[in-house]
């Protein structure tokens, strides 16, 4: 028990310290610093792009959401008043960056939602499927997809931060700007509508 407190302990002495960090970056870049912008963009970028990938499904559109999220970033670090960390503000610009970017490309068709992790790669290697179970799996992969796909984005985005990049249900209300309460309703609500879609398409 008191090693499993002093690890939490350790944790959030980590998570403040790296905050302080952002806070200094922060205002070096309010003061015409463009290095800060820089540094804050190497030590946000890869966690940026994983939340934009799994919520628009590409590689090169995921791209685009980083680089316009953190242009926003640059030209409202003015009003930007701290009341929360860096990191949940810039991670609440990606959300709705990327939701918005999909609302956007909503007319296209055939959209890729590998990226949410809905089944795990293939082993490498020949492979033993007969033909039949390779055609089942091509099926149900395809269900999955057509299933994430009817996911309200409200809480589609809850469940890939929660779920998919392991933040707190107060992150998540932090980041999507709602009550814990509902970051629980919308995680639930997510997995409650794939459960559904999955049984009427598989079952």
């Amino acid at each position: 028990m008191g090693e499993a407190s002093g690890q939490d302990s350790q944790a959030d002495e980590a998570a403040a310290q790296e905050a302080e960090r952002d806070a200094v970056l922060v205002e070096r870049l309010r003061e015409g610093d463009t290095k800060a912008l820089d540094q804050l963009f190497r030590r946000h970028r890869n966690a940026a792009y994983g939340i934009a990938f799994r919520l628009v499904g590409s590689r090169d559109d995921a791209l685009d959401v980083v680089q316009e999220s953190f242009i926003h970033v640059m030209r409202g670090i003015q009003a930007f008043r701290g009341q929360s960390s860096f990191r949940t503000w810039l991670y609440r610009i990606v959300t709705h960056a990327a939701l918005d970017y999909r609302r956007w490309r909503s007319h296209r068709q055939a959209e890729s939602l590998d990226a949410l992790g809905a089944l795990e790669p293939a082993a490498a290697g020949p492979s033993q499927q007969t033909p039949e179970e390779e055609a089942a799996e091509r099926d149900l992969r395809k269900a999955i997809d057509e299933a994430l796909a009817n996911i309200s984005e409200k809480n589609r985005a809850a469940l890939v931060l929660y779920a998919l990049e392991g933040m707190s249900y107060k992150d998540v209300a932090d980041v999507l700007d709602i009550s814990i309460g509902t970051v629980m309703s919308r995680i639930f609500n997510a997995r409650q509508r794939l459960r559904e879609l999955l049984a009427s398409e598989i079952g």
